[in-house]
């Protein structure tokens, strides 16, 4: 298993745009074929930044998603909202309780 933190810098004027666009995406997300778990988290302190932490049975499913989300436009599109290149840290779960 292996959660995956997207770490994204949204353009401050384009944030509630943004927002809006990715939500409808995350069902469509959770729904994906090895995805266990989807969260949408901001930082209070850093306003411009949104965080995306799931769970997915293997990175090989994620990276199956991803390319899927590329196929479809979808990473096209989010280089409209974003200031920065999104980071991505991969966690692999040694146990879980």
């Amino acid at each position: 298993m292996v959660i995956v933190n997207l770490q994204l810098k949204i353009k401050s004027e384009k944030r509630e745009e943004f927002l809006v666009w990715f939500k409808d995406l995350l069902p469509d997300t959770r729904n994906y074929d090895g995805c266990s778990e989807l969260n949408l988290c901001s930082l209070a302190s850093e306003p411009d930044a949104v965080d995306v932490i799931s769970k997915w049975e293997s990175q090989e499913k994620y990276d199956a998603y991803l390319a899927w989300r590329d196929e479809d436009g979808t990473l096209a599109t989010l280089g409209n909202f974003v200031s920065a290149d999104p980071a991505f840290r991969f966690l692999t779960v040694d146990q879980e309780f």
